[in-house]
């Protein structure tokens, strides 16, 4: 009839036991094929690894956790470093709305991703381009 053959198609829902009806093969709703996907691709448990700050070991929740769970296993000391990292990123990232123009130091702007932006315009990183040659030629 379908995707299956006759041998592999079933009466019930493979995940949740409902009647299948009409042309369902294998399970009764799109919801139900899904979610018996997600479950055969969830990996099975993430070991537990040591905290890059503080060297203890914890359960990730997920597998690119770095750190401690913040309120649930990290101490004060962890906290604390945890903090501090948070209080870094948020200086560099004030730091880079901050940045000046190498050419006219006006305010170069910044879209909020990625490095700040060098110069200004074109015009600018042009005259600066220039410049540049020209105390090479010299």
């Amino acid at each position: 009839m379908g995707y299956y053959s006759a041998a592999d198609q079933l009466d019930r829902c493979e995940r949740c036991g409902e009647y299948l009806t009409g042309r369902q093969e294998r399970y009764c709703s799109p919801a139900c094929r899904q979610a018996a996907h997600r479950a055969r691709n969830r990996p099975a448990h993430v070991p537990m690894k040591p905290c890059a700050l503080c060297g203890e070991l914890f359960e990730p929740l997920h597998h690119r956790q770095k750190f401690c769970n913040y309120a649930d296993e990290a101490g004060t000391e962890c906290q604390a470093m945890q903090d501090d990292l948070e209080e870094a990123a948020w200086l560099t990232q004030e730091a880079r709305k901050e940045a000046r123009c190498a050419h006219c130091s006006k305010p170069a702007g910044w879209i909020g991703r990625g490095r700040p932006r060098r110069f200004c315009s074109r015009r600018c990183k042009q005259a600066d381009y220039r410049k540049r040659v020209a105390q090479q030629a010299a």
